[in-house]
């Protein structure tokens, strides 16, 4: 890419353009030069907040631990959506590697997920370049800087600019993935240490005094009083004295001894009083709140009384967990899919959270109990998610009959409606052969649907209409997909369509065969 314009020189960032030689520009106020250069932020507190130091206030570090972690842990899948209109996990699918198991040869998918987390937990940004092979599928996501990495807005639109080995580069949106945070104008112009520097300059400011105040054996300065008319090295000669005596680190309980009249008024401080304790702790909260997170998830003894592990889980998941997710998922969608699949609808990007929010051993056996008494759920079905084996006397894959309470075998239309949809697909093929692209197109529109039912209802003897109209959805929502691309295309992406779900409901019918 050349001839972009970008204000961004060497990895610093800038809000705006300025000259040293501006008369606005005040060379003695290091305000300016953080402004300019970047990378450090003063805060009320006199303390310098940056990325470094931030993660040194324990709240901080133990809000973006927690977080990143439990992002990380969480299974990013793509699925495919079935002919039934169901779902399942599309293992072959390139980018599903690449979310879920090794997002790049050195480095694991948790690895990968958990340190994009930091840098948008604490940038409120993280990027990644994406790499694709010669059919445009994603092989590889390697974590870039966040603090050399930013979207600049130019006369093209939307680009990223990133220092990579002392080399300024830029990239397309569809060549980085952008986990992003609130933001005003779509530019990381919310820099999340930039925006919290005066409470987490607080929280540091007073570490850093109690620290102090520790190290001097709880005592603080005061007045040192001399007779008047002591000569100039009598009193640096007492003053030194007393400073080797009183302000060492092992002086706390040490004997002070002051001659030639001098005297000692000692400063008092009362750290309950000065309510360091309190202050400490509302620090902490503070965190919480930036994070959006219960201050006891940080150690505060605040606590929130829930009646289960599972409602706890789900107000955090709900609360703190859900944006950073429904983000991760939206660029996955946006940018790890193929743009034939993205037209149909074909996959979807997901992250399953069951695990994170089940309820305790004894709940789960109680709701399996049940469904299995209601007849909704078998044996064997349970067992497959508890992760176990099924039954080996052969009965676990019957259901129960509520009224009567006993076991019936389930009536299973599975193949005959996979049949179905097998000669529904095969007729469409042979329907666009014979037809030119328009005349398709009318027919998708007013009458495939229709006829889809109806040719439904006559395979599947005891099919409800409804049961129809659900399992040749999702046909007729891929044909729709297909119809709105350019003439040309209509009849390659309809083939192709059609080839597509044949082979999976085959693959369907050879795994459970080989079952």
């Amino acid at each position: 890419m050349t001839d972009l314009s970008f204000e961004y020189v060497a990895g610093v960032h800038r809000a705006e353009t300025r000259g040293l030689n501006e008369p606005t520009f005040d060379l003695s106020d290091p305000h300016s030069w953080q402004q300019i250069f970047g990378g450090a932020t003063a805060s009320h507190s006199g303390v310098t907040v940056t990325a470094k130091n931030a993660l040194e206030y324990s709240p901080v570090w133990q809000a973006v631990n927690l977080i990143s972690g439990d992002v990380a842990k969480l299974p990013l899948n793509i699925y495919s959506r079935l002919p039934d209109g169901t779902k399942a996990i599309d293992r072959s699918h390139p980018a599903q590697k690449v979310l879920r198991r090794y997002a790049n040869p050195g480095m694991s998918a948790f690895k990968f997920w958990r340190r994009m987390m930091v840098h948008a937990l604490i940038w409120n940004n993280a990027y990644a370049k994406i790499f694709r092979n010669s059919r445009g599928e994603v092989t590889e996501l390697l974590p870039l800087l966040p603090d050399r990495t930013r979207p600049e807005a130019t006369a093209d639109g939307i680009v990223y600019a990133s220092e990579i080995g002392g080399e300024l580069r830029a990239y397309f949106p569809h060549e980085i993935f952008h986990i992003e945070g609130i933001s005003v104008n779509g530019l990381a112009d919310c820099e999340l240490v930039s925006k919290a520097r005066h409470s987490w300059g607080l929280g540091l400011a007073s570490e850093r005094f109690a620290s102090r105040f520790f190290a001097s054996g709880g005592r603080i300065g005061g007045i040192l009083e001399l007779p008047l008319g002591m000569p100039k090295i009598a009193r640096d000669t007492i003053e030194e004295g007393f400073r080797r005596t009183y302000e060492t680190d092992d002086s706390a309980f040490k004997t002070v001894i002051l001659r030639d009249s001098a005297k000692f008024h000692a400063g008092q401080f009362d750290p309950q009083k000065g309510q360091l304790v309190e202050s400490r702790k509302e620090q902490v909260r503070d965190v919480a709140r930036w994070y959006n997170l219960p201050p006891h998830k940080l150690g505060d003894d605040t606590r929130v009384s829930y009646n289960s592990l599972e409602q706890e889980n789900r107000s955090y998941l709900d609360s703190t967990l859900s944006h950073w997710l429904r983000t991760i998922e939206g660029e996955a969608n946006l940018k790890c899919l193929l743009t034939k699949e993205q037209a149909t609808d074909s996959h979807y990007a997901e992250y399953n959270t069951d695990a994170f929010i089940a309820a305790d051993i004894k709940t789960q056996t109680e709701i399996g109990r049940l469904e299995i008494d209601m007849g909704t759920l078998s044996p064997d079905e349970f067992r497959a998610m508890k992760n176990r084996t099924a039954r080996k006397d052969g009965r676990g894959g019957l259901y129960r009959e509520p009224a009567a309470n006993h076991t019936v075998a389930a009536v299973d239309n599975s193949e005959k409606e996979r049949v179905a949809i097998l000669a529904i697909l095969r007729r469409t093929a042979r329907r666009l052969a014979k037809q030119s692209p328009s005349r398709f197109v009318k027919w998708v529109d007013n009458l495939a649907r229709k006829e889809f039912e109806s040719d439904f209802l006559q395979e599947v003897p005891g099919a409800t209409a409804e049961h129809a109209r659900r399992r040749v959805a999702p046909i007729i929502d891929g044909l729709v997909a297909c119809i709105f691309l350019p003439q040309e295309e209509i009849t390659s992406a309809v083939l192709e369509f059609c080839e597509t779900q044949q082979e999976k409901i085959n693959a369907a019918i050879c795994n459970e065969q080989a079952s």
